[in-house]
């Protein structure tokens, strides 16, 4: 059973102020008429209770009293960042304001043109001429409240970063020793395809090949792995999927790209040595 829908009384402007798009209907008028009060609904209620149905003009019962349904809210971001849509109903704040009075206030949001925290201090004294016994606190910037809210999504998002580059960083180093001890070891059969006529060019194409194939195989099952355990991290991601391709082309390139330079490099030191002494080294 979904949750039910979170309440918000707020003064008309309010959308205008945060950016919200309202996608049918219209705002609340401080002088509205009487008679059932107004509500505006975000697009996950509409999915909820109206379907496909005009919304507008429809009444709703909230708190058992009926609202009357004026406009239609894209859905936002209510508690975390990272929360999937949820229901949300607007309620007007000045025909309800002793329901949503209560301990910890009212919110105020103030919209501006240029530096926002230098209108802290006369937005301030304007609400203290208006209310002297008004007490305000909590006064922060958007940016400043969304930084708190993204702190603990940064934190995870540096972990996964620190821990994503180092095991990158073993992984490469691995793959290196690896690919060129393999190299190493092929030194005789290095020497007799050189003493029965191969080139070196022919040689370190022939071991740059094979080494990227055995690399390639390795990458393909990384890959598929990595596509599967994506979703893990989906809800640590802002801005970016899950399976963003830059990260899944980046990754499989750079790792093909230390296994090519880990067999060319002892390949071609193997090459260029006379194959006799190859021979005889073994």
């Amino acid at each position: 059973m979904p949750p039910p829908p979170s309440m918000y009384g707020i003064s008309p402007g309010y959308f205008r102020t945060l950016g919200i798009e309202l996608a049918g209907g219209r705002d609340f008028d401080q002088n509205a008429a009487a008679g059932d009060p107004p509500a505006i609904v975000n697009e996950v209620v509409v999915r909820r209770l109206f379907g496909k149905e005009d919304p507008v003009g429809q009444v709703v019962a909230l708190e058992g009293a009926p609202h009357r349904v004026i406009a239609v809210a894209r859905n936002t971001k209510s508690r975390t960042p990272g929360e999937p849509p949820q229901a949300q109903i607007y309620v007007s704040l000045e025909r309800e304001y002793a329901q949503f009075w209560g301990f910890f206030g009212v919110s105020l949001m103030v919209k501006t043109a240029g530096d926002p925290g230098a209108m802290i201090s006369p937005v301030r004294r304007q609400i203290q001429e208006l209310a002297p016994a008004m007490a305000v606190f909590n006064v922060e910037t958007m940016e400043d409240h969304v930084g708190k809210a993204m702190l603990i999504p940064r934190v995870c998002a540096w972990l996964f970063a620190t821990f994503g580059l180092t095991g990158l960083a073993l992984a490469a180093v691995g793959l290196y020793g690896v690919m060129s001890y393999s190299v190493r070891r092929r030194s005789r059969e290095i020497g007799i395809r050189m003493a029965i006529g191969a080139t070196p060019a022919g040689v370190v194409a022939m071991l740059a090949r094979q080494g990227i194939a055995v690399a390639c195989a390795g990458v393909c099952a990384g890959f598929v792995l990595a596509l599967g355990v994506s979703g893990v991290l989906a809800g640590f991601l802002y801005g970016v999927g899950a399976r963003d391709a830059i990260t899944f082309a980046g990754v499989p390139a750079f790792l093909l790209l230390v296994a090519l330079v880990a067999v060319l490099l002892p390949a071609r030191r193997a090459a260029t040595v006379d194959a006799w002494q190859s021979l005889r080294s073994e």
